[in-house]
């Protein structure tokens, strides 16, 4: 697919240039080819000759052309005389193409049924539209502020250029025949509103419309789902989902804070950058610590550090008010810029870190900070560094030429590639709560002395078969998790 994707991308990167060349090749020799149909030789040649052929040349495009009388045609004109009309078709054709594109596009949305569609073309929507073609969907993605060409790009779903909170933009998309609507716009609220332009849309359908609404809080789902409206006797199912919070949990899957402990031992976690990712990290790494102590009486310290990190910290813990009980989390003013963090003065006093995670949402930040925390931090502790992708600057950090050295130890968390997926997007909740689950059973497992070997099932989400994946799914469910 990606090879074919690339063929298709370098093919409309030369299709001008190429168009171009073949025209110039035309004229050029169907003005040699009218010279030597005429009996003209260079030393006849002046400037308004030049301007003769070069007329009758251009005359080729249209079809046009003159014969005499008992003359063959020469080979370079007999070429011209058909290069010169594939050259103007070809372009007429494009040219039409682009001028009715969005009628093209319109005609094959109409034909489409059970189709996604993705509200937002930023990161998320393009991340969520290559997963769900991926697994074979078709996909239509509406694109606010879609760039000129944006429907000649090298993608292989329809674009739809408009506002999605707009009903006849839905409508274009094809949202009445669709199986699933997924909200992935940067703002919350312009998230919620198309939810509500959806339900308005969606009318009587025999199967409800799946509608996914992206939410930087994962709270703010919870809140409003009880006050959401049932329309047209449940036309449409309302789900959320959170890249951060289910970002945090599928970074503490790959990269346990404390694997192997004892639940009574210490463990000393630092979150650099307190954004809505690292306030999830974490939310999720005090509750997976909670979860494995319980009344074993281990001690986890946290310590944040941002350029606000105390307001962070006390906004976090009137979130989440238990949080001081379970653990003890130090804030640290400062800008990972400063030349006091580059000292490491902040570190002064503390216990060794047991590892640390880089939740900067700018990525050659996020590994400068982390190259900085290798050099400062004493003990081997892991480094995980937050990433868009696992692709670009990640690849230095897992799997890249470049790994050892400064780079030992620091590895790489593409919070899209690893939440913009079909399977968390579409079952969010019931998803999120059977890996839950699945992280329980493996620490009651664990605690009672068994291991890989003796059972089979204690290996990590990503690696437990899928029948035991959807086990657990269908355990969620009944839990009320949807």
């Amino acid at each position: 697919m990606r090879g074919r994707g690339r063929v298709a991308a370098a093919c409309r990167a030369i299709e001008w240039p190429a168009a171009v060349a073949a025209a110039a090749t035309a004229l050029a020799l169907g003005a040699v080819g009218h010279a030597g149909y005429r009996g003209l030789g260079w030393s006849d040649l002046d400037a308004g000759l030049v301007l003769d052929l070069t007329y009758h040349s251009l005359r080729l495009f249209a079809l046009e052309f003159d014969t005499l009388p008992g003359r063959d045609v020469p080979p370079a004109l007999e070429a011209a005389r058909f290069l010169a009309p594939l050259v103007a078709v070809g372009a007429a054709v494009k040219a039409l193409a682009r001028l009715f594109a969005d009628q093209l596009r319109q005609g094959r949305i109409r034909f489409l049924e059970d189709h996604v569609v993705i509200a937002g073309g930023g990161r998320k929507g393009s991340a969520l539209a290559a997963a769900f073609h991926a697994r074979g969907d078709r996909v239509v993605v509406i694109d606010h502020e879609a760039p000129a060409g944006a429907a000649d790009r090298d993608v292989p779903w329809i674009l739809v250029e408009g506002d999605a909170t707009n009903p006849a933009t839905l409508r274009r998309a094809g949202v009445g025949r669709a199986a699933c609507l997924i909200a992935a716009c940067g703002d919350d609220g312009t998230n919620a509103g198309i939810a509500t332009t959806a339900a308005a849309v969606a009318g009587a359908r025999e199967r409800p419309l799946v509608c996914v609404v992206h939410v930087a809080d994962h709270r703010l789902g919870r809140l409003l789902d009880p006050r959401w409206p049932a329309v047209d006797g449940g036309a449409v199912r309302l789900e959320f989902f959170s890249t951060f919070d289910q970002g945090a949990r599928a970074l503490l899957e790959a990269h346990p804070p404390f694997p192997g402990e004892d639940p009574g031992g210490r463990a000393h976690v630092l979150v650099a950058g307190m954004g809505r990712f690292g306030e999830s990290v974490v939310a999720r790494t005090v509750q997976r610590w909670r979860r494995r102590t319980r009344d074993a009486g281990g001690q986890l310290s946290v310590t944040v550090v941002d350029r606000v990190a105390n307001r962070k910290r006390d906004a976090l813990c009137a979130r989440w008010p238990r949080l001081p009980e379970v653990c003890s989390i130090r804030a640290v003013d400062l800008d990972v810029e400063d030349p006091a963090f580059e000292r490491g003065d902040f570190l002064e006093g503390l216990e060794p870190v047991t590892i640390a995670f880089v939740c900067f949402d700018d990525e050659a930040l996020a590994l400068s900070v982390a190259l900085t925390l290798r050099r400062l931090l004493l003990s081997p502790a892991p480094i995980v560094a937050r990433m868009e992708h696992e692709a670009g600057l990640a690849t230095l950090l897992d799997g890249g030429g470049l790994r050892g050295g400064d780079l030992a130890g620091i590895h790489a968390f593409g919070l899209i590639d690893r939440t913009c997926t079909p399977e968390l997007t579409l079952h969010g909740r019931v998803e999120a709560l059977a890996r839950s689950l699945h992280e329980r059973y493996l620490n009651e497992r664990e605690r009672a002395g068994q291991t890989p070997a003796t059972n089979p099932s204690l290996v990590p989400w990503e690696a437990l078969p899928e029948p035991l994946r959807q086990s657990n799914r269908d355990q969620a469910t009944g839990m009320g998790g949807l």
